[in-house]
This record gives structure tokens, C-alpha cells and sequence, in this order.
């Protein structure tokens, strides 16, 4: 889904947009928000693309296409102020590390445990690298070339049109300074300056911090939080492999059925998340889905990380199976007031650089609520460039990768997101889903999103 902010819309934009976008601020302003949460959660979010070709590939052209992504957006890093509450900056990073590659062959079957085991390779928005590829040379003669991008350094439609403008060859200088751990007189004075600026914003962040209801869910610091606010620290767990499937949709068919009911394609998709959210038992008290669909803010020649905001509904996933028409109502009622009054975690984002790590958790949970959310991002048409890295891909497949620990996932009740696109007369959803108890294997996900299709007359291939 796609949206323009209501800041622009009242013919204003916000200081953080501004910062980013304008070519002349030598300080290069970052967003901070996903680069605290990063720091805070400890899950390293990244954005995950993988493709998949049906012969080895040109390692000179792998290795011009990592060139050419380190003169895209993505050559970038972030450098924290030297004063306590400033803001941080983004710097060049015009050289990219070397392409990983895994050169021992490993069958069709294991390439969803290789793209897993990728959250290991050190991926971090501040020291380096913020991006990288890698390249899975399979048994049949095939090959598998992943890009793995740090959430904070580029949302997904920022990593698109990097890479799209990768492929045509199309350089791009932003102007960012170069690196450097020295700040001079004059920056710091500039960064103290624009922090003092900043201080009503921080005021009136607040203020609405202050006004908001006061849950039980969001009041409730999470067990692991407690623990280290007393100083206790418990040895590292290992990484739970969050079960990933893929779906695959004829559009036509998609697009037929979704006029049978009377709504949008897209419609049909988040009604196929709130059905596989039921399936998972990933519902509130009420029996309702909390569905959460980022919404893009992107603009041209923007330079932000995350150019997002996000509507929340509460769907029934019963009510809503046969007849979508009032969940389309209700999706663009959301979408309407988001562009007119904004949404809820913008106006705290002005507190980000003035918390701590543990009351950044706390804020988090505040946001999303003491429910169970479900994530759907729909991307939309992806452009023909970005079939075509190296050469024409048979397969694209898009998703996130996060570091989770069991414990984590059972605080959190679980985890569901969804991301959909459409490519070459195909929609393709990347379902991540994780259920204690309940679902915690590929083969448990893929019979849950089997449902979850027939719940729709949705004829789809799940791999």
C-alpha cells in the first residue's frame, strides 16, 4: 500500500523529512527510530531478497552488481552524535564487502535452511556493513544470489529502487560526507543547535506520551526487560528458525475472484492474513485480528531509511470471509485518516534519542499494544529491472529475516507478517509465521496457508 503523509497534505513536511531529503544539509540527518528499536530489541531486522537461477552465475557480474549497489542508496552507514540527546547523521560507505560465497553444493530442499542461517552474517547500520550479497551454489547447477539490507539503513521501497537503479546502471551520489570520527567545532555547534530546535517536538511527544490510555498489556514491562533493569543477564540463547513459506498466485485468477467479491486484490490479500491469522490462533480476546499495513511515504529524492507509516484494523476474520466489502470500508477509512491525522508512533519518534534501550522496548509494546499483530505489507508491482541482477532470475522471492529466541517469540505470542508483490503475471506472498506450540515448522505453516486459501476459493501453489 502506498500513501502520501498528512504533514505534506497540510503543505508542510516533517523535520526529519526534510533533513534526508534536502540535498543541502551537509549533516545528512538519519531517522532514528528503526535504529533504536534495532539497538533496543536486538533482532536485527532485515529485508531479504533472494533470486533463484537455473545456471551458475558470472562471479564478474555478481561482483559489478555489488559495485554498483555501494553508489546506490545503500552506501550508507549511520554515525551516532557525539552529544547525548543529538541526532544522528548518515555518512558514505562507497565500498561494499566482498560477495559471500558459499561454494559447496547444497540441494534445491536446503535452500530455505541456507537463506535462514543468513541472519548470521553481521549485518549493522552503524559499523558495517549495512548490505551485503551472497551467492549458494546448488547441486543441480543452479545458483541462489541473496541481498540482505538492514531495516534501518533502507525500507523496501528504498532497497527497490536501489537496486533497480543498480541495474541499469544508473550511479547515484546523495552526497553524503565522507566517514569520520571527528567532529569539529562548527558540526558539533550545528548538531547542538538543531537539537535545541528540536526541543518542542521532544515537548509535545511527551505531552501525547502523557495523555495516552494506559493498558495492562502496555504498562507490563516484559519479563527479560525486568531482568536487566536488576542487573541480571542470562546467557545468549541460540536463534529459533522462524518457519517461511511462499505462496504463489495466478494474478488473473486473483484479480477474478477478488471482482466475484465485490473488492480489490488487495483486499483479498489482507483478507487471506486475517484468515491465516485465525488459523494460527493469532487473535484477541474478541476473536479479531489486529492487522498492521505499513503505508509508504516515499518521495522523490528521498533520503530517509524508513519512509513509513502504518493503519491498524481490527478484522473479523468470520465476518469477513464471504463478504470483504465492508473490510475494504473499513481498510480505506483506516487509509483516510492516516493521510489526514497521521498515525501513532510519529509523534513519539521525537523522544527516540532521550530514552533508553529498555523504555525503547517499552514503547514499542506501547505502539503495537498488549494484541497480537499481524503484519501485511503489500509492495505492489515489482519494476522488470529487479528480475534481472545478473542476468534474467527464474524465481524472485521477498521477505524479512529477524533474529528471534524462543523466549522472545513467547512473549510475543508468536509472530505473523506478510509480504505480497506482484511480478511477471504472478502475485507471490512470503508468509513468516510462528506460533508457540502450534506452529513452529515449515511443514505446520504451509498446511495453515493451505487453509487459509481454501477459506477464499483462493487456488494457490505453496512451496
Amino acid at each position: 500500500m502506498s500513501g502520501a503523509s498528512a504533514d505534506r497534505r497540510r503543505g508542510h513536511r516533517s523535520q526529519a523529512s526534510e533533513a534526508d531529503a534536502g540535498s543541502d544539509n551537509v549533516l545528512c540527518y538519519a531517522d532514528q527510530g528503526s535504529f533504536v528499536g534495532l539497538r533496543a530489541l536486538g533482532r536485527g531486522p532485515v529485508l531479504h531478497f533472494t533470486w533463484i537461477y537455473s545456471h551458475p552465475l558470472d562471479e564478474a557480474k555478481v561482483d559489478q552488481f555489488n559495485v554498483s549497489l555501494a553508489q546506490s542508496l545503500l552506501g550508507r552507514v549511520l554515525r551516532r552524535s557525539p552529544l547525548p540527546w543529538g541526532r544522528h547523521r548518515w555518512v558514505a560507505s562507497p565500498v561494499p564487502v566482498p560477495v559471500k560465497w558459499f561454494r559447496d553444493p547444497i540441494p534445491l530442499e536446503s535452500l530455505p535452511e541456507w537463506r535462514s542461517s543468513l541472519v548470521e552474517l553481521p549485518i549493522d547500520p552503524e559499523y558495517g556493513p549495512g548490505w551485503r550479497l551472497a551467492v549458494q551454489v546448488l547441486d543441480d547447477g543452479s545458483c541462489a544470489l541473496s541481498i540482505l539490507v538492514s531495516h534501518t539503513i533502507a525500507d523496501g521501497q528504498a532497497a527497490i529502487q536501489a537496486m533497480v537503479d543498480a541495474v541499469a546502471g544508473r550511479p547515484l551520489d546523495p552526497g553524503f560526507p565522507a566517514p569520520s570520527w571527528r567532529w569539529s567545532p562548527v558540526l558539533l555547534a550545528r548538531d547542538a543547535v538543531e537539537s535545541a530546535r528540536a526541543l518542542p517536538e521532544v515537548v509535545r511527544a511527551l505531552a501525547t506520551l502523557l495523555r495516552r490510555p494506559r493498558t495492562k498489556g502496555a504498562d507490563a514491562i516484559p519479563h527479560s526487560t525486568s531482568r536487566l533493569l536488576n542487573g541480571q543477564h542470562d546467557a545468549p540463547e541460540p536463534t529459533v528458525d522462524v518457519p517461511l513459506v511462499h505462496v504463489v498466485l495466478d494474478e488473473a485468477a486473483c484479480e477474478a475472484r477478488a471482482a466475484d467479491l465485490g473488492v480489490a486484490s488487495n483486499t483479498l490479500l489482507a483478507a487471506f492474513a486475517t484468515r491465516l491469522a485465525f488459523r494460527l490462533g493469532r487473535v484477541d480476546a474478541s476473536g479479531r485480528v489486529k492487522l498492521v499495513l505499513p503505508v509508504s511515504d516515499r518521495q522523490p529524492g528521498d533520503r530517509r531509511g524508513n519512509a513509513l507509516r502504518a493503519i491498524t484494523v481490527m478484522a473479523d476474520p468470520d465476518a469477513y470471509r464471504t463478504n470483504l466489502r465492508p473490510f475494504q470500508r473499513e481498510l480505506r477509512t483506516a487509509l483516510t485518516s492516516l493521510l489526514r491525522w497521521g498515525d501513532d508512533l510519529t509523534p513519539l519518534a521525537p523522544l527516540l534519542p532521550y530514552v533508553p534501550l529498555w523504555l525503547a522496548r517499552h514503547l514499542e509494546r506501547l505502539v503495537l499494544g498488549a494484541d497480537l499483530p499481524v503484519g501485511c505489507s503489500l509492495v505492489g508491482e515489482m519494476p522488470a529491472e529487479l528480475s534481472r541482477p545478473c542476468g534474467e532470475a527464474s524465481m524472485l522471492q521477498i521477505s524479512g529475516l529477524e533474529r528471534y529466541t524462543a523466549s522472545v517469540l513467547e512473549q510475543l505470542g508468536g509472530r505473523l507478517y506478510l509480504v505480497g508483490y506482484r511480478i511477471r503475471g504472478r502475485i507471490l506472498v512470503s508468509v513468516s509465521g510462528y506460533a508457540p506450540d502450534h506452529v513452529t515448522t515449515r511443514t505446520a505453516l504451509a498446511s495453515s496457508v493451505g487453509d487459509a486459501l481454501a477459506d477464499l476459493l483462493l487456488d494457490g501453489t505453496v512451496s
